[in-house]
């Protein structure tokens, strides 16, 4: 990301393909830490604000292409938005596993224990049945000693092209709760 360059796609374009949940958080981020609402960002506030949008600090490079030409009058919102409108675009499909497996394993253990996984979807999925979350565990931990590698979750994360992850996590694990059915 040290190199920032404007991507071709014109601004309304940009908008269609970054969905409205990261356009709120950036414009939430933005007023979040515009001190004195004056409608623009110091450097300090624009890496506060960019650490709140992509939970990493911001570099040096970065931070120098996006205030180029809008140090005295600070960094606006327009500015601020079609630069994490970008920022989002390039990131890679690696980086987003990498967030959605952090989101999993928040004590950085390397691996999603079977007690971690009920838990993350117990309380920000309560709508999954715990039977269902079993299921897709136990087809996910191949190895079978309860516990999910990056390398599996990557597998099975990046087996969802074309279709939302939620879709594809419902009918996999119907699909399994049917099976264990007819078994039984």
């Amino acid at each position: 990301l040290t190199n920032m360059a404007p991507l071709q796609a014109e601004s309304s374009e940009l908008e269609r393909i970054v969905d409205g949940r990261k356009e709120r958080l950036s414009r939430e981020a933005f007023r979040d830490w515009d001190r004195g609402v004056k409608g623009s960002l110091t450097r300090h506030e624009a890496t506060c604000a960019l650490l709140e949008v992509f939970g990493v600090k911001p570099g040096q490079a970065e931070l120098d292409a996006l205030f180029l030409g809008a140090e005295e009058e600070g960094l606006r919102l327009a500015r601020f938005e079609r630069h994490c409108r970008e920022r989002h675009l390039l990131r890679d499909r690696g980086e987003e596993v990498r967030d959605a497996f952090k989101a999993f394993d928040a004590r950085g253990s390397g691996y999603i224990s079977r007690e971690r996984c009920l838990e993350t979807f117990a309380t920000h999925a309560g709508f999954v049945p715990r039977d269902v979350v079993e299921l897709v565990f136990e087809e996910i931990d191949i190895d079978g000693d309860g516990k999910i590698s990056f390398r599996d979750f990557a597998r099975v994360w990046n087996s969802a092209e074309g279709s939302t992850r939620v879709d594809l996590t419902e009918s996999y694990a119907l699909s399994l709760h049917e099976d264990r059915l007819r078994l039984a």
